[in-house]
C-alpha cells in the first residue's frame, strides 16, 4: 500500500491516459441500438429467402429460355423434315412420270409413223357421270381437236375441246364415247363405247357384232378404219365377257381397256389425224420425232 501512496499522483495519471487511449481507440465504433438489432433480426432471414427465391426464379427462367430455344430449333428441324420429305416425294413422282412416259414411249416402235406429242394430266372430272381431263398441252403446241391420245401402249380417247396452253380429252370409257373397233384376230366389226354402268370399273363395251362373228374372251380389239378420227390399228383392249343380245342378231362384250385410267398421269398425242395415216403407214413407215411433256 505504500507504493500506492506514494505514487497515486502518478497511477491516477496513468489511468487518466490508458482511458483517453482507449477512447480514441473506440471512437468510430457505434454500438447497435436496440431497434437495429432488432431490424437485422427481422430482415435476415428474409433476405435469405429472398436470395434463394430469386436464384430459384432465374433458374426457371433460364431453363424456359433454353426450352424456347430448344422448341424453335425442334420446328426448324420438323420443318426442314417436311421440306425433304418433300423433294423426296417430289423426285419419286417424277421418276414414276418418267417411267410411265418411258413405257408410252414404247408405242413408237409399234407405231412408227405416228407422230406423238407427251402432256401430263393436270385435271380430272370429280362428277360420277364424266370421265373427261385435262392435259397440260393445247393449240400453242400444236393440239387440235378429234386428235387420238394414247397411253400404256393403248388407246385413251380423244381431243374434245383444244385451248391454248391445255386440253380436254374425252377417254374411250366415257358414255359419250363412240370408236370403229375390230377384233385383231379375225377382223369382225363393232363399235366401242362407254357405258355409265362400266365407268367406275374403267370397263366400256363392243356393241353391234354379228351374231355369227368369232370373237373369243381374251382377244385383241383394236380400231378400226371406220370414221376418221382414229388411225386404224391402234389397242383398245381385250374381251373379257360375251353377251348375244335379245333380237338374237347381234352380240356385245365388255372390254377391259388396255389403260388403266386410274393411273394416269401422262399421255401421248397423235397430231395427226387418221385422214393423213393410212392403216399402211401405221406399220410400215418411217419413225418421226417424239416430245415429251
Amino acid at each position: 500500500m505504500d507504493f500506492f501512496s506514494e505514487h497515486k499522483r502518478a497511477v491516477f495519471i496513468f489511468v487518466c491516459l490508458a482511458c483517453i487511449v482507449v477512447g480514441i481507440i473506440t471512437l468510430n465504433y457505434k454500438k447497435p441500438t436496440f431497434f437495429e438489432n432488432l431490424i437485422s433480426y427481422i430482415v435476415s432471414p428474409t433476405q435469405e429467402v429472398t436470395t434463394n427465391v430469386s436464384e430459384w426464379v432465374n433458374e426457371k427462367i433460364t431453363f424456359i429460355s433454353d426450352l424456347h430455344r430448344l422448341e424453335k430449333v425442334n420446328k426448324e428441324l420438323a420443318a426442314e423434315n417436311e421440306r425433304l420429305k418433300y423433294e423426296a416425294g417430289r423426285v419419286e413422282q417424277l421418276e414414276k412420270q418418267n417411267e410411265q412416259l418411258a413405257a408410252q414411249l414404247g408405242l413408237k416402235p409399234r407405231y412408227p409413223a405416228l407422230p406423238l406429242t407427251g402432256a401430263y394430266v393436270i385435271a380430272t372430272d370429280p362428277s360420277n357421270w364424266s370421265s373427261h381431263f385435262t392435259i397440260s398441252k393445247g393449240t400453242d403446241d400444236g393440239i387440235k381437236e378429234n386428235m387420238a391420245v394414247l397411253a400404256d401402249g393403248g388407246l385413251v380417247g380423244r381431243v374434245y375441246t383444244a385451248n391454248l396452253s391445255s386440253s380436254y380429252v374425252m377417254p374411250i370409257i366415257d358414255a359419250s364415247s363412240s370408236v370403229g373397233a375390230e377384233t385383231k384376230r379375225t377382223g369382225d366389226m363393232g363399235f366401242v363405247k362407254g357405258d355409265l354402268k362400266l365407268l367406275e370399273s374403267g370397263y366400256c363395251r363392243m356393241e353391234n357384232i354379228d351374231a355369227e362373228a368369232d370373237i373369243l374372251e381374251n382377244d385383241e380389239i383394236i380400231t378400226s378404219s371406220l370414221g376418221d378420227i382414229f388411225p386404224p390399228g391402234l389397242t383398245i383392249g381385250f374381251v373379257k365377257e360375251i353377251h348375244m343380245d335379245s333380237d338374237g342378231l347381234t352380240k356385245q362384250a365388255i372390254i377391259q381397256p388396255v389403260v388403266d385410267f386410274n393411273q394416269l398421269n401422262t399421255v401421248l398425242v397423235a397430231t395427226e389425224s387418221a385422214e393423213k395415216t393410212p392403216e399402211k403407214s401405221i406399220d410400215n413407215a418411217a419413225a418421226s420425232p417424239t416430245t415429251a411433256p
